[in-house]
C-alpha cells in the first residue's frame, strides 16, 4: 500500500511542512484530475466534525507509526 513506503510518508512530511495553502492546492489538483471533489469535500466535512489535534495527538495518530525493519533471508 502506498500510505507504507517510506518516499510516500516523506513526500507528506514535506508538504505538511509547506502549509494549508500548499496541501490545499494539491488536493484541488487532485479532484480536478480524478472528478472526485465531492468525496474530498465529504471527507473533509467528516475529519472535521470527528476529529481534533488533541484527540489525534491522545491516541498517537497525529504521526506515521515506526515501522520495524525487516530482515529478509538470504
Amino acid at each position: 500500500m502506498i500510505v507504507d513506503t517510506f518516499r510516500f510518508r516523506g513526500q507528506i512530511a514535506h508538504l505538511h511542512t509547506l502549509g494549508p495553502r500548499a496541501i490545499a492546492e494539491i488536493l484541488v489538483e487532485i479532484a480536478a484530475q480524478a472528478d472526485c471533489a465531492s468525496i474530498i469535500l465529504g471527507l473533509l466535512a467528516e475529519y472535521e466534525e470527528r476529529l481534533t489535534p488533541d484527540q489525534l495527538r491522545a491516541v498517537g495518530g497525529d504521526r506515521f507509526p515506526r515501522r520495524v525493519p525487516l530482515l529478509v533471508p538470504r
